[in-house]
């Protein structure tokens, strides 16, 4: 449903009303789970979940979690640095409390350079199970005798697990995080993952087939498939999968990897947890996907120079997309990356209707970028739903968004002088 605009912009009602100023979040909102007081680096935190086959038939879980040694606080120790990292995991189910487990470990190391180290201390946790349905598992890893503190939650279903012939043991991959969370396509160019999956141990060799998938994820639900292997016990009970994905082989923008174990009977298993992550990578392939890229130009190239862009070959939309950047004075803003970035950062934020990054406030952000002050003004009777006014004072503008329901369903009303 559009919203439809008033007869005449309440100018005069907008100068009265009190308005209430908001400063916008960074040019990424957070991620879930962003780093928190205490929590320095809450994306370094490494938290797996694997299957424990018991005698009895019994699926159980063992948590795998791993923290960087630059995370963790060294005390001397004699003549050496010493660490311990405490790891409690509680299983839930509906609310209540069906299992949980406890581990500790030290770690240390001769000189104060290794405390600063990306070495990671590894701690795996066995969780006893009273149930055999999904659960929630409640993850917590602080390090003894401070107050630094790591939290986060995982699913796993047991029943799933028993189900399907393989299950996941391991996961490790290239992407490193930072102030935008994983990020591949600027810097690093592909996506290098390692999985490690066991033969279920109470499943005979005739009902061990079955099919990994390697897949990413996008926030509309749409999948595509990266890597398919048929597995069967000939291939070996443990098998470790090597995947390398270059980021023009990817969809743009927010993205989940995970893998998926399909059996032949219809079970499946999917990884656990998957990742998000951001692929900066433009697809040059995509026709469709081309025209937007060209169009998000618009505050940057003029409109002669995007209608050619946009009729380019795919063979030759590289050099038309790197002519761009490398034209563009060093001192501009955006820079690339920075631009990439934002239209991440408007399907992110403005998503609820649609794309977000094709909407006309993820338009103005794309363009302008983070403008230095927001009002959001709720009027009478007369004039019903929602305005924002977006302040830019280094272009001495202000965009005014009409919500005529209070939906979230800003559209651009009018620009002034400001």
């Amino acid at each position: 449903m559009r919203a439809t605009r008033p007869a005449s912009p309440p100018t005069e009602r907008l100068a009265r009303a009190g308005a209430l100023a908001v400063l916008l979040a960074g040019l990424l909102c957070a991620a879930p789970g962003h780093a928190r007081p205490g929590q320095p680096d809450r994306h370094a935190l490494e938290a797996t979940v694997a299957a424990h086959f018991a005698a009895d038939g019994r699926t159980t879980a063992v948590v795998h979690v791993s923290l960087p040694y630059r995370l963790l606080v060294f005390k001397r120790d004699g003549d050496r640095y010493a660490s311990t990292l405490r790891v409690s995991v509680v299983a839930e189910s509906d609310g209540e409390r069906v299992g949980g487990g406890y581990a500790a470990v030290e770690v240390a190391t001769a000189d104060y350079d290794g405390t600063r180290s990306d070495e990671r201390l590894r701690c795996a946790v066995d969780v006893d199970l009273d149930v055999q349905s999904e659960v929630k598992l409640e993850i917590r890893a602080g390090v003894a005798g401070t107050s630094r503190l790591w939290e986060r939650d995982l699913r796993f279903d047991p029943g799933a697990v028993g189900d399907v012939p393989y299950h996941f043991t391991g996961f490790h991959w290239n992407l490193a995080a930072g102030d935008e969370g994983y990020v591949v396509g600027a810097g690093e160019d592909t996506l290098a993952a390692v999985l490690t999956l066991a033969a279920h141990p109470l499943r005979d060799a005739a009902s061990a087939r079955a099919e990994l998938q390697i897949l990413v994820r996008n926030p509309q639900d749409q999948e595509r498939i990266l890597h398919s292997e048929r597995l069967t016990h000939a291939t070996r009970d443990t098998l470790v999968e090597r995947v390398r994905v270059p980021a023009e082989r990817m969809p743009f923008g927010l993205l989940h990897f995970t893998a998926r174990v399909s059996a032949d009977d219809g079970a499946s298993l999917e990884l656990t947890p998957g990742r998000d992550f951001v692929n900066l990578a433009v697809p040059f392939d995509d026709e469709a996907a081309w025209i937007r890229h060209v169009g998000w130009l618009e505050a940057i190239v003029a409109g002669d120079i995007r209608r050619v862009m946009a009729g380019t070959s795919p063979a030759g939309r590289p050099a038309a997309w790197r002519h761009v950047w490398e034209e563009r004075p060093a001192e501009a803003r955006p820079d690339e990356r920075e631009h990439l970035l934002r239209i991440v950062a408007a399907d992110r934020r403005f998503g609820r209707f649609g794309r977000g990054a094709l909407s006309d406030q993820g338009r103005t952000l794309i363009h302008h970028g983070e403008p230095d002050r927001v009002e959001t003004l709720s009027m009478d009777a007369s004039y019903p739903g929602t305005w924002q006014i977006w302040y830019y004072r280094g272009l001495g503008l202000l965009f005014r968004f009409y919500d005529a329901y209070s939906l979230g369903d800003f559209r651009l009303y009018d620009t002034a002088p400001y």
